[in-house]
This record gives structure tokens, sequence and C-alpha cells, in this order.
């Protein structure tokens, strides 16, 4: 199993927190000497959270691309300017 300390900054990765979770995407965006700060999305909300480096995840599932992350982030910058429209 890995660890939080092992996701580096600024990427996006695919996770299950246990073996029962369903998918979620996270992306640390700060880390501190014992705890990281994670943007957390699980299809329906974003969110952000803080857990401790030591703490386990079940199974990165897969790492984004720079490639993928551009696309994944262009889709709410899509809904973001439909908002500012209405």
């Amino acid at each position: 199993m890995s660890t939080y300390a092992e996701l580096q900054q600024d990427i996006y990765y695919l996770i299950k927190e246990t073996e029962d979770d369903e998918l979620m995407l996270v992306k640390p965006i700060m880390t501190t000497s014992q705890c990281v700060l994670i943007v957390g999305n699980d299809g329906e909300s974003e969110y952000t959270f803080w857990k401790q480096l030591d703490e386990e995840v079940y199974e990165v599932v897969d790492e984004l691309t720079e490639e993928e992350a551009d696309e994944y982030e262009s889709l709410f910058e899509e809904e973001d300017d439909d908002d500012d429209l209405i």
C-alpha cells in the first residue's frame, strides 16, 4: 500500500482510500512536516481535506498525465464560463 507522503504535489491521482471505496480524484496542493492538504473530487463535488503523511492509501489506480490533467481542468473552466453568462 502507498501512503499520502508518496503522492507528489500538483499531480492528479485516481485513488481508493479503502478496498470498498469508489474511485476518487485527488491532487495534493500543500505539504507540511506531518500532513498534506488534498483537493478531492468524488464525481459530484470538489472539496479539500487534510491527511497525515503516514496514512495509507489502499490503491493508487492511476496518475493523470499533464495532458489528462489539462483536459480535466478545462471541463470546469467551461462550466465557470457558462455560469458567468447567467
